[in-house]
């Protein structure tokens, strides 16, 4: 296969270090070709992101299913840094009141990292300027978990990744200030496409200490958002970097030593339209388990004198699938030995599960529902 000659950057020698500083965006001599792999791809990419987006909007409560999403994305993308914890663990914490482990606060601070984001982009009506990224940075390091390293600003020394030393702290604000601009520029380019280039950049450029892979792919998300690609954070693009994570990085790596963005373009467009089946093969079953428990409520016997309480009690599990009668009670406004009464139908009914976690605190696990949140499908 022939090698790409496209210079992306320059080194800089300073001291010991050969620092690689990448040119701005778009590439450029040549420029992007849309091979016909590439426009392939791109057809099917945007095609999934499309039936993701028409499935969730049939949800009845799509709100209800969205921090399930934003926890997945956040486990696999944390896990592609080594950080490790899981579904369980994180969506314990609230209610089982147990002191959770640095790897579990490391992924709550990226929910909160993309939850921030989001805010800000859409209640704020921002555009995707430094001082989100800097913002959703503060919130990913925040000393709750995480690492002290300077949260939400850039790095101010030299850091090295495998081969690469990426550019000297001077340039980064330069370096930033350009890759904004272009995030928020017109362009001949796709917006999906576009999203793609914004992230091999962004890694590039390194701006942290620490951080920036999560950062890195929390951007492919917001730039799909505000794009309008993607209407809820539901889609999980770690879950294609996380099963090829050793190619995800080499595609990376050779943007810089062989100016080959084409080649990672293909790998990016793939993990779009892999993780967007696989979300929407994980709604379209959310969806049949939800219609498949109203008509159980609706049809149970022992609910009739409590059936509209129960079915506000079903929904608040889809959005809260590990929880207590407290939680419930107090988040509904209902009192709580009609909950607890709904629960114990519940339990019946296998609808869920009850775990003792000391003699004042009982959790119950929505165990239908993470199931399918946990299920592995088949290699698509």
């Amino acid at each position: 296969m022939k090698l790409f000659m496209r210079k992306t950057g320059h080194y800089q020698l300073l001291g010991d270090l050969k620092y690689f500083i990448p040119n701005p965006l778009p590439p450029s001599e040549p420029s992007l070709k849309l091979n016909s792999q590439i426009i392939d791809l791109y057809g099917q990419a945007s095609f999934a992101l499309g039936s993701l987006n028409e499935m969730s909007a049939r949800l009845p409560n799509p709100s209800s299913f969205i921090k399930a999403y934003v926890i997945k994305e956040a486990l696999l993308s944390s896990a592609i840094e080594g950080i490790h914890t899981t579904l369980i663990d994180v969506l314990s914490l609230k209610s089982a009141n147990i002191k959770p482990n640095k790897d579990t606060l490391s992924v709550v601070n990226y929910i909160d990292s993309l939850e921030t984001a989001i805010r800000m982009i859409q209640e704020e009506k921002l555009p995707i300027l430094i001082r989100v990224i800097l913002k959703a940075h503060e919130a990913l390091m925040s000393s709750k978990g995480g690492s002290p390293a300077s949260p939400g600003q850039f790095r101010k020394q030299s850091v090295q990744v495998g081969n690469l030393v990426p550019p000297p702290a001077p340039e980064i604000p330069r370096l930033m200030s350009d890759l904004e601009k272009y995030i928020n520029d017109n362009s001949d380019l796709p917006p999906l496409i576009k999203a793609g280039l914004v992230h091999v950049q962004f890694e590039t450029i390194h701006p942290f200490l620490d951080g920036n892979g999560r950062i890195g792919r929390l951007l492919i998300v917001l730039m799909l958002i505000n794009n309008q690609l993607l209407n809820l954070p539901i889609l999980y693009p770690s879950y294609y970097f996380k099963k090829h994570h050793l190619d995800y990085y080499q595609k990376l790596d050779k943007v810089r030593t062989q100016g080959d963005f084409e080649g990672w373009i293909i790998f990016y467009l793939q993990a779009i339209r892999d993780s967007s089946i696989d979300a929407l093969r994980r709604t379209k079953e959310i969806e049949n388990l939800n219609k498949e428990l109203k008509i159980i409520v609706r049809e149970d016997a022992s609910l009739k004198k409590m059936r509209d309480t129960a079915n506000l009690v079903l929904d608040f599990l889809f959005a809260n699938p590990i929880t207590s009668v407290s939680e419930i009670s107090n988040n509904l406004n209902k009192v709580y030995n009609t909950v607890h009464n709904i629960l114990k139908v519940f339990i019946k009914l296998n609808f869920i599960s009850e775990k003792i976690v000391n003699k004042r605190n009982r959790i119950y696990r929505f165990e239908p529902y993470l199931n399918l949140l946990e299920k592995e499908y088949d290699i698509i």
